[in-house]
C-alpha cells in the first residue's frame, strides 16, 4: 500500500532541522565565550565535532551571518563577530528603538497582559539574581524576549532576533559583578513598577536608559582615546572587573 503524499517525510526537513541545530550550538557557544570574539571557525572541524556533514555547518554558518554573529571572509574564512565602541552603540540604539518601540504596541495590545508577563520574569529572576552573571543572564535575556514577544509584530521580532545575539555576547562579557547584576535586576523592578502604575513615560524612558548600560559601562572602561578597542580586546587584556 502507498504512502499518502501528506504523510511521506519531506527528504528536506532532515538538513534544515540540522542546520538551526547546529546554528543554535554554535550561537551558544559565541554568546557564553566558548568561541572568542574574532575567532577563526572551521567548517571542517565544527562538523567533527558535531557529528554531521558540512551542508548543515554550512546553511548554520549563512543564518549566523545574517545575525551578524559570524563574518565569512572570501579567501581567508569564517569568523566570529567583533564589536568595538562605535558599534555597540549603535546596536544598542537600533535596540532602544526596537525595545521601546515594542513597548508602546505591547501597551496597546493587552497592558495587564503585558505587566503580568513581565512581572513574572522579574520573580523568576530573583534568585538568580543572589547567584552571579552567569546564573542571571538568561533570566535577563527572558525579560527583554518577553517584551518583544508581547508587542505581537512579526517584523519586529524579525530585526529584534538579528541583533539579540550579539547583545547577549556583549552581555555576557561586559557583565561580570554582583554589583552589575543586581543594578539590572533592578531597573527591571523600577520598569514593571513604572508600568503597574500606569506611569508609561517613566517606564519608556528607564528602558531606554537601561539598553544603553552596556555601552556606557564599555566607555567608561576604554576612556575616549581608545574608541576603536574591541569588546573581545578590552575583556582579554582585563580591562573588565
Amino acid at each position: 500500500m502507498s504512502v499518502p503524499a501528506t504523510l511521506r517525510p519531506d527528504p528536506l526537513a532532515r538538513p534544515k532541522l540540522l542546520a538551526a541545530l547546529v546554528a543554535e550550538q554554535l550561537r551558544e557557544m559565541i554568546v557564553t565565550g566558548r568561541l572568542a570574539l574574532g575567532e577563526l571557525v572551521s567548517e571542517n572541524t565544527v562538523a567533527e565535532q558535531l557529528s554531521v556533514s558540512r551542508t548543515p555547518v554550512r546553511d548554520a554558518f549563512a543564518r549566523l551571518e545574517a545575525e551578524r554573529l559570524l563574518e565569512i571572509r572570501p579567501q581567508r574564512g569564517t569568523f566570529v563577530f567583533q564589536c568595538d565602541a562605535g558599534e555597540l552603540r549603535d546596536i544598542c540604539e537600533l535596540r532602544e528603538v526596537l525595545e521601546t518601540g515594542a513597548l508602546r504596541l505591547a501597551l496597546r495590545r493587552d497592558r495587564a497582559a503585558l505587566v503580568a508577563a513581565l512581572a513574572a520574569q522579574v520573580a523568576a529572576a530573583e534568585p538568580a539574581a543572589t547567584l552571579g552573571a552567569a546564573a542571571y543572564q538568561p533570566c535577563d535575556t527572558a525579560f527583554h524576549d518577553t517584551l518583544i514577544a508581547a508587542a505581537d509584530n512579526r517584523e519586529l521580532t524579525d530585526a529584534y532576533a538579528r541583533i539579540s545575539g550579539r547583545i547577549r555576547a556583549v552581555r555576557h562579557r561586559l557583565t561580570r559583578t554582583a554589583q552589575q547584576v543586581q543594578a539590572s535586576q533592578s531597573d527591571h523592578r523600577d520598569i514593571v513598577a513604572a508600568l503597574a502604575a500606569a506611569d508609561d513615560v517613566r517606564a519608556g524612558t528607564l528602558l531606554g536608559r537601561h539598553v544603553f548600560n552596556l555601552y556606557r559601562f564599555l566607555r567608561e572602561r576604554i576612556g575616549d582615546a581608545d574608541r576603536a578597542a574591541s569588546i573581545g580586546t578590552v575583556h582579554e587584556r582585563g580591562g573588565m572587573p
